[in-house]
Protein backbone atom coordinates (compact mmCIF):
# COMPACT_ATOMS: atom_id res chain seq x y z
CA UNK A 1 0.00 0.00 0.00
CA UNK A 2 1.66 3.30 -1.14
CA UNK A 3 1.36 6.34 1.29
CA UNK A 4 -0.82 9.25 0.49
CA UNK A 5 0.55 12.81 -0.97
CA UNK A 6 -0.95 14.14 2.64
CA UNK A 7 1.07 11.62 4.57
CA UNK A 8 4.29 12.10 2.79
CA UNK A 9 3.87 15.55 3.03
CA UNK A 10 3.61 15.54 6.92
CA UNK A 11 6.17 13.50 7.25
CA UNK A 12 8.73 15.51 4.95
CA UNK A 13 7.43 18.75 7.43
CA UNK A 14 8.35 16.71 10.25
CA UNK A 15 11.55 15.70 9.32
CA UNK A 16 12.27 19.66 8.55
CA UNK A 17 11.18 20.60 11.82
CA UNK A 18 13.19 17.79 13.45
CA UNK A 19 16.33 19.41 11.60
CA UNK A 20 15.50 23.14 12.01
CA UNK A 21 15.02 22.43 15.63
CA UNK A 22 18.45 20.78 16.12
CA UNK A 23 20.10 23.62 14.14
CA UNK A 24 18.31 26.36 16.39
CA UNK A 25 19.36 24.49 19.46
CA UNK A 26 22.77 24.21 18.33
CA UNK A 27 22.85 27.71 17.52
CA UNK A 28 23.86 26.87 14.05
CA UNK A 29 21.32 29.36 12.56
CA UNK A 30 18.42 31.23 13.84
CA UNK A 31 14.40 31.18 13.85
CA UNK A 32 13.86 34.13 11.54
CA UNK A 33 16.64 33.24 8.96
CA UNK A 34 14.98 29.90 8.80
CA UNK A 35 11.58 31.56 7.83
CA UNK A 36 12.49 34.26 5.74
CA UNK A 37 14.81 31.99 3.62
CA UNK A 38 11.52 29.88 3.21
CA UNK A 39 9.58 32.95 2.10
CA UNK A 40 11.97 34.34 -0.28
CA UNK A 41 12.83 31.41 -1.70
CA UNK A 42 8.85 29.89 -2.14
CA UNK A 43 10.29 26.84 -0.56
CA UNK A 44 7.30 25.87 0.20
CA UNK A 45 3.58 26.37 -0.52
CA UNK A 46 1.46 28.95 1.46
CA UNK A 47 -0.26 25.85 3.25
CA UNK A 48 2.54 24.05 4.54
CA UNK A 49 4.30 27.18 5.71
CA UNK A 50 1.15 28.29 7.99
CA UNK A 51 1.46 24.89 9.64
CA UNK A 52 5.30 25.14 10.20
CA UNK A 53 4.43 28.22 11.46
CA UNK A 54 1.70 27.12 13.99
CA UNK A 55 4.20 23.91 15.18
CA UNK A 56 6.85 26.32 15.66
CA UNK A 57 4.74 28.83 17.45
CA UNK A 58 3.05 25.76 19.80
CA UNK A 59 6.58 24.51 20.53
CA UNK A 60 8.03 27.90 21.56
CA UNK A 61 4.93 28.39 23.85
CA UNK A 62 5.62 25.00 25.61
CA UNK A 63 9.36 25.67 25.72
CA UNK A 64 8.10 29.28 27.28
CA UNK A 65 10.57 31.08 24.46
CA UNK A 66 7.53 33.17 23.36
CA UNK A 67 4.62 33.84 25.06
CA UNK A 68 0.93 32.81 24.25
Amino acid sequence: MSKEPEDEESELIKQMFDEIMKMIREKHIKLESVVQRMVEQGTIPQESFDRVYKMLTEYGKKKQWIQG
